[in-house]
Order: C-alpha cells, then structure tokens, then sequence
C-alpha cells in the first residue's frame, strides 16, 4: 500500500505517461554535444592536458549517457537507451560493466550483500592518496570490472552474468580494438581516469555510502529503497549538474526509468506520503552530505547517522 500510494501520486502528475517522463530534447542535444567535445579531446587532441578537461566531461556528461540509457529514461525505443549506454561508458569500459554493477546489483540490492557497490569501512583508504582513488575507482568499475567479474568470475556483486544478452561477447572484443587502436597514450589515459575520478567517486557515492549500511531487513522494497539511499541539494541546478543528475536518489531509485527533470515533483509527492507513514525521508544540503562523506571515506571513522 505504501508504495501504491506514492505510484498513484506519480500517475496523477504524469497523467501522459512514459512519453511525458523521458528525457527532453534539449537536454540530449546538449549531452551529443558535449559528448563528442569529449571525444574530440581524447582521441583528437590527445594531449595529457585535454584529457584532464576530457575526464571532467566523462563525469558529468557521458555518466548521464551511461547511467540513463541503463534505465530507459532517454528514449521509448530499445535501440536509442542501449546505443547511449554503450557510448556513454566508452572512455571507461564496455559498457556492461556498468549496466551488471549499477542496474542490475545496485538498484535491485540497495547497500545490502548483493550490492557490488556497497561501502565497506576500509581503514587502509587512510594511507592512499586522493590521486590513487580517483584513478583506481576508474579502473575498478572499467577494466577491472571487465576483466575480472565479467570474464574471469562471470558474475558481479552475485549475479552471474548472461554470455548470451546485451551483445556483450560483440561488445568487448570492439572495446578493447577500438581503444588499442585509436587511443591516446598511457598517460593520457591516467589524465583522464584522474579527473574522471575525482569528480565521480564522491558525487556517485554521497547519497548512499554516509547512511552507514548493515544490510538490515526493511518491510519493503520500496522501504529499503528510502533507508538507503538519501537526497542532497534537491533543489540545487548547480549540484544537479555537477552530480551527474543524482540529487535526488530516493525518488530515482523509486522510479529509475522516470527521466530527472521529473524527480522533483516525484520528491515532494513522496515526501508526502513518507510523512503519512511515518517514514523517514534524507533530504540535506550538500554541506552536510559531503561532510559526512569526508568522515567516511577519508577519515574511516563513524558519524552519526543523518536525521
């Protein structure tokens, strides 16, 4: 009934449906450009300094490619959402590393075991670098996503991956040839990864690593779905685009095929009905929640939970 209730609010605001909720036109004509800017300072350009600017467009252009072609928000058709997924991912990965680890175990296991990117305490971050995170988180969810969980394991975050969906034994093989033949030098890449990095790693994590996971057990899916996760500067244009369009991750990991220019209605209509049912609904300033991520990754020490 609960999230019935939040679904009822949703139908009512968006009585056109699916056509009326995936992204707008500007807004991908925006996001081409931009994307081959950055593909142009890559592959073109390829000096180590175009490829710091190009890693800036990586995280906050071509993620939003990635991560909402992954969920059908760009387009009704197939075709359109799964070619975005594929070119928006292309600096990093084939873009199935994306689609297993976000989609799949991410939104289904919200910070509980199955999630592949749920935060664990890891003292040792203490010691590293900002610059060797940055790079590292890059890879892990690129290259080493590919190599290791895609290839070697054939599962990622517990769930096996299916050789035979989403062109994936094509996909790979193009990847790599693609980036041994027309990619820049090592150090490009480094660049790159770098500022790519830098941007994603705090931006991605922020609204679901500070709420301090125990993969407890909620009433229901969509419950959980509001336990973990936590909204930040939802009405900020400046962060919402710095964050690749994830201010508001409780309602888009109640709706994720509902494009983003829809979620702050979708937030005050869940609010409502969290207020109704005595749930608790995280919405903080940017302030508090990377503040409470710096305690978190940096200084691998515990806070108090956001209330």
């Amino acid at each position: 009934p609960f999230y019935e209730e939040i679904k009822a609010g949703i139908r009512e605001a968006f009585p056109e449906g699916c056509g009326s909720t995936k992204m707008r036109l500007h807004t991908k004509i925006g996001l081409a450009v931009a994307w081959c800017f950055m593909m142009w300072l890559f592959f073109i350009v390829a000096t180590p300094l175009s490829s710091l600017l190009a890693g800036c467009f990586v995280a906050t252009v071509a993620t939003r490619l990635s991560h909402e072609g992954g969920h059908w928000q760009i387009s009704r058709q197939e075709w359109v959402n799964r070619l975005c997924l594929f070119l928006g991912f292309f600096m990093v990965g084939p873009s199935l590393c994306w689609y297993y680890q976000h989609v799949v175990s991410h939104h289904v296991s919200t910070n509980q075991d199955k999630d592949a990117e749920k935060d664990v305490d890891v003292g040792w971050m203490k010691v590293l670098s900002l610059p060797g995170i940055f790079i590292g988180s890059v890879i892990e969810i690129g290259i080493k996503r590919m190599i290791v969980d895609l290839l070697i394991r054939g599962h990622v975050g517990g769930h096996k991956v299916d050789y035979r969906l989403g062109g994936i034994v094509i996909e790979i093989p193009l990847w790599c040839l693609l980036h041994y033949m027309f990619g820049p030098s090592m150090l490009c890449y480094v660049c790159m990864w770098l500022t790519a990095g830098a941007i994603f790693v705090p931006c991605s994590q922020v609204a679901h690593v500070i709420l301090y996971p125990d993969s407890g057990e909620h009433e229901s899916w969509a419950k959980m779905q509001i336990a973990e996760s936590v909204d930040f500067a939802s009405q900020s244009d400046f962060w919402f685009h710095v964050a690749f369009g994830l201010t508001t991750q409780i309602e888009h990991h109640l709706f994720p095929g509902i494009g983003h220019h829809c979620y702050d209605t979708c937030r005050k209509i869940t609010r409502k009905v969290c207020a109704k049912h005595g749930v608790h609904h995280q919405d903080v300033s940017a302030a508090t929640a990377f503040g409470a991520l710096w305690t978190r990754l940096v200084a691998a020490t515990p806070a108090a939970l956001l209330i």
